[in-house]
């Protein structure tokens, strides 16, 4: 029988133990679990193998196949079902050679997979994830730092009324490569540039819980529909700025063979960065189906 505990209040990572990994169950209590807190961490005793990652990511919903289209309207992989999320990779010389143009984002010139900016996943997709799972496979001796969380429903609610009110109702547009339009974040570019551009709400509806959330991605985003390019990327910024100065965070420190989950409806999360260059700090990720934004 698992135990869910869930913070007795405010905002915070709800813990799930007693899990069989082998033979999991009680997804609905998990799911709702998530969808109320908008973090969760299942802790284990040892690293899981795919096929039993699988399994415990679906407790959560229905692995996402990142499959999207492409400005011509054809289908196009840009990920595999099973990320490996490296965010302890040096970058030297000879590998930056080797990429050539492909760039990742971020802000660290050698840790490129070390993402210390708040952001949400999949958001240059028409459907991005749900949730996202993440698995540890290797850590730092120290934990690697902390994941930290945003509660964007937080961030809506302390917003005022006229604020609220203007920005109801508009659309954020995103795409893979937003070439850079929220310095210093910096953008992404590779394939997956080939994907159709694609907008979503600026306030969106949880599909389960019903609570309505900030939801924005600089990292992604391109502009807001309707308005003046330079007014509404300003707008987003102040958003954010809003989120960070004035929301709830939690942060999650990392033991071995943790697997977190996030309710990208919710919250928006970064990476700790406070470990040695060279250190390890490695998962395997999967991507929660989430349908259209509302």
């Amino acid at each position: 029988m698992i135990e869910i505990r869930e913070p007795k209040r405010g905002f915070g990572v709800a813990v799930v133990s007693g899990l069989d990994p082998t033979r999991p169950s009680d997804g609905e209590r998990i799911r709702l679990a998530l969808a109320r807190c908008g973090v969760l961490c299942i802790r284990l005793d040892a690293s899981l193998d795919d096929e039993a990652l699988q399994a415990v990511a679906s407790l959560f919903g229905p692995i996402k196949d990142p499959v999207a289209r492409t400005k011509e309207g054809e289908l196009f992989q840009y990920s595999g079902m099973r990320q490996i999320i490296d965010s302890g990779f040096v970058m030297t010389e000879e590998v930056r050679e080797k990429l050539g143009e492909l760039t990742f984002g971020g802000l660290d010139d050698e840790r490129p997979g070390l993402f210390e900016t708040f952001h949400c996943d999949d958001t240059f997709t028409a459907e991005p994830a749900g949730a996202t799972v993440l698995h540890a496979r290797a850590l730092p001796p120290s934990g690697g730092g902390p994941t930290c969380f945003l509660d964007m429903r937080a961030a809506l609610a302390l917003l005022d009324e006229p604020v609220r009110d203007f920005i109801d109702g508009l659309r954020v547009a995103y795409a893979h490569n937003n070439e850079g339009a929220f310095p210093p974040r910096r953008p992404a570019s590779g394939p997956a540039d080939v994907l159709e551009n694609v907008s979503h709400p600026l306030v969106r509806t949880h599909p389960v819980a019903g609570t309505r959330a900030l939801f924005l991605d600089l990292d992604r985003a391109t502009h807001i529909e309707g308005l003046p390019v330079a007014e509404g990327c300003a707008l987003l910024q102040q958003l954010q700025d809003h989120a960070e100065a004035k929301a709830p965070r939690c942060e999650h420190v990392w033991s071995d063979h943790d697997v977190l989950a996030w309710d990208n409806a919710s919250v928006q999360h970064k990476a700790g960065g406070d470990f040695p260059v060279g250190e390890p700090r490695l998962f395997w990720r999967y991507m929660i189906e989430g349908g259209r934004p509302e």
